[in-house]
C-alpha cells in the first residue's frame, strides 16, 4: 500500500475544491478494498503533522472497521484474517500517543475490534489492560482506563454463560480501576475526571444486567460503595467552569458525578430492594436483604444531604443527577427502611425541591415566546419518562401521593393551595404567576387521585376551578391559558353540577384556539377531546365542526403532533355526520400533509452514513420514531377512521378511496415499513365500507406483491384482511384475469416456503387466503387444485412443533376438505392418483370433533354432502366401503352444530358492544382509589401486590413470546377447541346447511343401497338427529329460501 499516495487522498477530501474531493473520496473507495490499507490510514495517524489529515484518516479508518471487521466472507473491502494480529497489536499504543482531538475514534475502532475479538481471537488483551493499568505513565493508565471501559462496555448487555470471560474482567482489572480511583478522586484536571468518569461507565456496565458474586461480596460492594458516595460528594469549585449548565454537564469530573449516582440507584433499584425482586432475580434476596438495611438508608442520607446544599445555593447539581437523587426517592417511598428516614423531609421536598422543578423557568418563557414549537415538544408533548428532573419530580410526586397518602396529600394539597391564594393578592405579577403555574402543574399530576373513588376531595374540584382555574383564561400570562387548557384536560371527569360552568368552558376554550400563542391553541385542542362526554359540549361541537375540524387541521400543518391527530379522529367518529359533506375535502388536505410529512421522512432516511459520524448515525437512526412520524402515523388513523365512519356513504367513500390512493402507493413504493399495517388497514377499510374494489385500488394490486416479497412479507398478518377483500369483493376480475390468481398462489407458496421469516402462525393466516380463493373462485382454481393438495399433505405429515397449534392444523386439514366443497370428484380423483385418499379421511374424521367452530362444521358438512351424492361412477372404490363413516361424520356434524351457532352469536354480541370485561380490568390497575383497603400500613414493610404482579407477568409475556419466536406457534391457540371469529364473512354464511342436509337425505332414500344404510345401520339417535334437522330445514324454508 502506498502510504505517500493515501496521505494525499485524505489531504485532497479536505480542498476547497468539490470535484478534487470528489475524485479523492472515488479514490479512497479504490484504494479501501487494498490489502494493508487499515494499517496505512494507522501510518498516517500517527505521522502525519496536519491534524484535520490525521483526523480524515482517523474517521475513515473507523467506518471501515465498523463496517468489514467481521465480514464472514470475501467481498468488496474485507479485511483479511492474516491483516488482523499485526493491526490489533498496533492499535492500542495508537491510542496511547495520539492527538486527542483523535482519540474518540481510535477508541470507537478499538471497541468494535474487541466485541468480536475478544477473548477468541485477542485473548491477551485482558493481559494488555492490566499492563497498563499498572504502569507508573500517567498516559499508560489513562489509556488502561480505556481500554477496560471499553472491554466492560462489550458485556453490558450480556448475561450467563455469554459473559462468563468477563468475570476474570472482574477479578483482576476492577480492583486496579479501583485502587487508580482512589488515588486521582482528590485531583481536580479534566484528565483525572475523564479517567473517573470511564472507571464510573466499567462499573456500571459490570451491573447492567446481573451484579456478579464478586461484586456482591463486601469486600467489593464496601471499597466500590464507598469510592461511589465519595465521588457523589466530592466538592467541584465553579470558579472556572461554565456559566451555561449544558456546558458544565460536559465537565468530566460532573460527567463522573452523574455515572456515579446512577450506579448507586442500579445497584438498589435492580438488586438491592427485596419488593422489586421477581421470581427470575430470587438469587439477589440475601443480598437485597442486607443492602437495603445496610446500605441503601446510607445512600439516602448522602443524597438528602446532596439536596439540602442546592436548596441552600451552596451546591449546583447536574440536570442527570437531580434526576438521579429525585428516582431514589421515589424508590425510597416503596420501602419501609428507606420511608421511615425520607417521611421526616417530604413537606421540605415538595415545597423546596420538586415545586420549583415543576415552576416554568426563564429558558421556558423564552421558548413560549420564540420558539413555541419547541416549547411544546418540551413542555405538552413530551414522553412521561423522559429523564428529565421536572418529570422525575414528577413520578416522585405522585408516588408520594399514591404509596403513602396519609403522610404526604394533605402537605401537598395545602402547599399548592397556599400558593394559589397567595397568587390572587398579586394577579399581575410574573413571579407569582410563575409559581401559580407551577402548584397548578403539581396538582394536575395527581388528577387521577383527587378523582378517584371515594376520593374526599373530589366534590371540591368545581369550586376550586370556579376560583383559580377560570380567571386564568383572562390571565395576561400565556402559559397561565396553557396551564388552565390542560387542567380542564386532566380534570374532564369532573361532573359540573353548575351547566354555566360547562358553557364558561366551551367558550373559553374555543376563544383559546384562536390565541396568539400557539401553546395555548393546541393545550385547548387537547381539552376539547375528553370534554366531549358532556351532552351539552358535544351539541355545540355538532354545529361548529366544521370549523373545528379546519382548525384542527391548521394547528397540524404547524406542528407534527399524533395528538392533535387523535383528537381529529375521534371528532371523525363522533361526528361522521355533520362531517360527511365536506369528508371529501377533509381527506385531501389530510392526503396533503401526509405527503409533505413522508417526503421530510425520506429526505431524513436518505442521509448518506458515509457523511455522518457514527454516533452522529446511530442518533438519527434512534431518532426516526419522533414526532413527524408519529404524526404521519396519526394521519394514516384518521383517515381510516373516516372511511370505517361513513360507511352509510358509499358514493363519498368511493372519492376518498380515490383521494387517499396517492398516500398508500407512496408508503409502499418508498418501502415505508412501520406504515404499512395502517395503509393494509386502509385499504381493508375502504373495499369493505363500498363492498368492491375500485379501479385505484386494483392499480394497487401489482404493488402489494411485489412488496410482500421483499419487506412487507413480515406483515402478512396485517395484509390478509385486504387481499381476503380482493377476492371476496373483486371476484369477477379476479376470475377475468389469471394473474391475480396466479400472484395469490405465489404469495401463498413464498408464505409455506420461506422459514426464517415466516412461522405457522403465517402459514395459518395463508390457509385462510387459500380457503377465501377457493369458496370465491369456483371453476378458477382447477389448476392448482394438485398443488393445494400436495401442500396440505406434506404440511400435515411433517413431524415439526408447529403442528401443536390447533388452529394451524385444523387450517391445513380444510384445505383440502374446501378442495373437496369446490370440486369434489377432481379433488378425490387427485387424492387417488396421489395414493392419499385414505390418509386424508383417517385424518379428517379423527378430528371431526375438534372441528368447534360454525364454519368448520358447515364446511365439512358440504363437502361430505357433495360426496355422499355423487354418482357411483364419480366415488373412488377406496372410500365406498366407509359410506357408513361419512353419513355418521355428517349427522355427528348437525347434531353439534346448533349448540355452535348459539355460542357464536353470543359472541357476535359481546363483540358487538360489550366492552365492560376490558374497562373493568383497567379501572383496577387505578391507583387513585381512596379505598380504605388499599391504604398502605405506614407500621409495616410492604410490597406493592399491583407492581410485583405486573412485573410478573412482564417477565412470563417475555418468556412466552421468546418461545413462540423459537417454535413459531403460539401455545393459546393449542387447547380443546378453536375461537370463533365473529367478524369472518364466507359464501357459507349464507348457506342453511340443514336445508341441503335435508335434501341430500331425501336424494340418498332415492337410491336404494344408500337409503339401505339409512335405513339400517345408523342408529336409533342418529336417525332421530337426521329427522331432527329435517324437521329444522322445514321450519327454515318456511322463513327464507335456501341459497347454495
Amino acid at each position: 500500500m502506498d502510504v505517500n499516495g493515501l496521505n494525499d487522498c485524505f489531504a485532497s477530501t479536505l480542498d476547497a475544491n468539490p470535484n478534487v474531493r470528489r475524485m479523492a473520496e472515488l479514490q479512497l473507495s479504490e484504494a479501501s478494498k487494498v490489502q494493508g490499507f487499515i494499517s496505512a490510514c494507522l501510518d498516517i495517524v500517527l505521522s502525519q503533522p496536519n491534524v484535520s489529515v490525521q483526523l480524515a484518516a482517523a474517521v475513515y479508518l473507523k467506518n471501515k472497521v465498523l463496517k468489514h471487521w467481521n465480514l464472514s466472507s470475501l467481498g468488496p473491502g474485507f479485511i483479511l484474517e492474516e491483516e488482523k494480529p499485526a493491526f490489533r497489536e498496533r492499535i492500542i499504543p495508537a491510542v496511547i500517543s495520539c492527538a486527542p482531538q483523535v482519540r474518540q475514534h481510535l477508541v470507537s475502532t478499538l471497541s468494535r475490534i474487541i466485541s468480536f475479538d475478544y477473548p477468541d481471537s485477542w485473548p491477551t488483551f485482558l493481559d494488555h489492560t492490566v499492563q497498563l493499568l499498572q504502569s507508573q505513565d500517567a498516559q499508560h493508565i489513562f489509556a488502561g482506563v480505556i481500554c477496560l471501559n471499553e472491554l466492560s462496555k462489550t458485556y453490558k448487555w450480556k448475561n450467563h454463560e455469554s459473559r462468563l470471560a468477563f468475570d476474570q474482567v472482574i477479578e483482576v482489572a476492577f480492583p486496579l480501576a479501583l485502587q487508580i480511583a482512589g488515588t486521582i478522586l482528590n485531583e481536580t484536571s479534566d484528565n483525572t475526571g475523564e479517567m473517573m468518569h470511564m472507571i464510573m461507565k466499567s462499573y456500571r456496565s459490570a451491573i447492567n444486567i446481573e451484579l456478579s458474586p464478586r461484586l456482591q461480596d463486601q469486600s467489593a460492594l464496601v471499597p466500590w460503595g464507598t469510592l461511589l458516595l465519595q465521588v457523589v460528594a466530592k466538592d467541584i469549585s465553579l470558579d472556572s467552569l461554565p456559566d451555561d449548565d449544558e456546558e458544565r454537564e460536559l465537565v468530566p469530573w460532573f460527567k463522573a458525578k452523574k455515572w456515579a449516582y446512577r450506579n448507586l440507584n442500579k445497584i438498589f433499584m435492580k438488586y438491592g430492594d427485596p419488593n422489586a425482586l421477581t421470581d427470575s432475580m430470587q438469587e439477589y434476596k440475601a443480598f437485597s436483604k442486607a443492602f437495603v438495611t445496610n446500605f441503601a438508608p446510607e445512600i439516602l442520607k448522602a443524597y438528602l444531604h446532596q439536596i439540602q446544599l442546592w436548596v441552600e445555593g451552596r451546591l449546583w447539581l447536574s440536570r442527570p443527577t437531580l434526576n438521579s437523587i429525585l428516582e431514589y426517592f421515589e424508590e425510597c417511598v416503596k420501602t419501609k427502611i428507606t420511608w421511615d428516614i425520607l417521611k421526616q423531609h417530604v413537606e421540605s421536598l415538595v415545597s423546596h425541591v420538586v415545586f420549583p422543578l415543576l415552576c416554568i423557568t426563564d429558558d421556558d418563557l423564552d421558548l413560549f415566546e420564540n420558539e413555541p414549537v419547541e416549547y411544546i415538544h418540551k413542555r405538552i408533548d413530551f414522553f412521561d419518562d423522559s429523564p428529565t428532573p421536572d418529570i422525575a419530580a414528577t413520578n416522585f410526586l405522585v408516588t408520594l401521593a399514591e404509596k403513602r397518602r396519609k403522610a404526604s396529600f394533605n402537605i401537598i394539597l395545602s402547599f399548592v393551595n397556599s400558593v394559589v391564594v397567595e397568587q390572587r393578592s398579586h394577579i399581575d405579577d410574573m413571579k407569582y404567576a410563575r409559581q401559580k403555574e407551577g402548584a397548578l402543574r403539581m396538582i394536575g399530576s395527581l388528577s387521577h387521585i383527587i378523582l378517584g373513588k371515594k376520593s374526599p376531595v373530589a366534590d371540591m374540584m368545581e369550586s376550586f376551578f370556579v376560583t383559580y382555574i377560570f380567571p386564568d383564561f383572562q390571565s395576561q400570562f400565556g402559559f397561565l391559558r396553557v396551564r388552565a387548557c390542560e387542567l380542564l384536560n386532566r380534570f374532564s371527569d369532573i361532573d359540573f353540577k353548575d351547566q354555566q360552568n360547562v358553557t364558561f368552558i366551551y367558550d373559553n376554550i374555543t376563544n383559546c384556539l384562536n390565541d396568539k400563542y400557539l401553546p395555548v391553541q393546541v393545550e385547548a385542542a387537547l381539552a376539547l377531546q375528553p370534554l366531549v362526554r358532556h351532552e351539552s359540549i358535544r351539541a355545540r361541537l355538532s354545529t361548529d365542526i366544521r370549523a373545528m375540524m379546519e382548525k384542527l387541521m391548521e394547528l397540524t400543518k404547524k406542528i407534527d403532533m399524533d395528538s392533535l391527530l387523535g383528537v381529529m379522529e375521534e371528532f371523525v367518529d363522533l361526528f361522521s355526520e355533520q362531517l360527511t359533506p365536506f369528508a371529501v375535502q377533509l381527506a385531501e388536505e389530510l392526503r396533503d400533509q401526509f405527503l409533505r410529512m413522508l417526503g421530510e421522512i425520506i429526505d431524513k432516511q436518505n442521509v448518506n452514513p458515509e457523511n455522518l459520524d457514527s454516533g452522529e448515525y446511530g442518533s438519527l437512526i434512534d431518532d426516526f420514531a419522533d414526532d413527524k412520524s408519529m404524526a404521519a402515523l396519526g394521519i394514516l388513523n384518521t383517515l381510516g377512521t373516516l372511511l370505517l365512519s361513513l360507511d352509510s356513504s358509499p358514493d363519498v367513500v368511493a372519492q376518498i378511496d380515490h383521494a387517499i390512493y396517492p398516500v398508500i402507493s407512496a408508503v409502499l413504493e418508498h418501502d415505508q415499513t412501520e406504515m404499512f399495517g395502517d395503509v393494509f388497514e386502509l385499504i381493508d377499510s375502504s373495499s369493505f365500507c363500498l363492498k368492491r374494489i375500485t379501479p385505484s385500488m386494483w392499480n394497487l394490486f401489482g404493488l402489494l406483491h411485489r412488496v410482500f416479497k421483499t419487506s412487507g412479507m413480515d406483515y402478512f398478518d396485517e395484509l390478509l384482511p385486504s387481499l381476503e377483500n380482493y377476492i371476496l369483493y373483486g371476484a369477477e376480475q379476479m376470475k377475468s384475469n389469471s394473474d391475480y390468481v396466479r400472484a395469490l398462489i405465489d404469495i401463498v407458496n413464498t408464505v409455506f416456503t420461506n422459514d426464517d421469516r415466516l412461522g405457522a402462525i403465517d402459514r395459518t393466516d395463508a390457509c385462510r387466503l387459500i380457503q377465501t380463493m377457493l369458496l370465491n373462485l369456483k371453476g378458477y382454481m382447477d389448476e392448482y387444485i394438485p398443488y393445494l393438495i400436495s401442500l396440505s399433505l406434506g404440511r400435515l405429515s411433517e413431524n415439526s412443533d408447529s403442528l401443536k397449534n390447533k388452529s394451524y392444523y385444523v387450517s391445513l386439514l380444510e384445505i383440502i376438505i374446501n378442495c373437496l366443497y369446490y370440486n369434489t370428484a377432481l379433488t378425490l380423483r387427485i387424492l387417488e392418483e396421489q395414493g392419499q385418499t385414505g390418509q386424508f379421511f383417517n385424518l379428517w374424521f379423527s378430528k371431526i370433533d375438534g372441528l368447534t367452530r360454525v364454519h368448520d362444521k358447515k364446511l365439512s358438512i358440504m363437502a361430505i354432502i357433495n360426496i355422499i351424492t355423487l354418482p357411483d361412477e364419480h366415488i373412488p372404490a377406496s372410500i365406498k366401503p366407509g359410506f357408513l363413516q361419512l353419513v355418521q361424520g355428517l349427522v355427528q356434524l348437525l347434531k353439534s352444530l346448533p349448540a355452535a351457532i348459539k355460542k357464536r352469536e353470543e359472541l357476535s354480541t359481546e363483540f358487538n358492544g360489550d366492552d365492560s370485561y376490558y374497562y373493568q380490568g383497567m379501572q383496577n390497575l387505578n391507583t387513585g382509589d381512596w379505598d380504605d383497603e388499599n391504604e398502605e400500613d405506614e407500621d409495616e414493610a410492604e410490597t406493592d401486590p399491583q407492581t410485583s404482579e405486573y412485573l410478573e407477568f412482564l417477565e412470563k409475556e417475555a418468556n412466552r413470546l421468546e418461545s413462540k419466536t423459537r417454535y413459531q406457534y403460539d401455545d393459546e391457540l393449542d387447547d380443546d377447541g378453536l375461537e370463533e371469529e365473529p367478524l369472518y364473512e364466507s359464501p357459507l354464511d349464507n348457506i342453511n346447511v340443514f336445508i341441503i342436509s335435508k335434501d341430500a337425505f331425501m336424494a340418498l332414500q332415492q337410491d336404494p343401497t344408500r337409503s339401505e344404510i339409512l335405513a339400517k345401520q345408523l342408529s336409533k339417535e342418529e336417525n332421530d338427529i337426521i329427522k331432527s334437522t329435517i324437521e329444522q330445514a322445514y321450519n327454515d324454508e318456511q322463513q327464507a329460501p335456501v341459497q347454495a
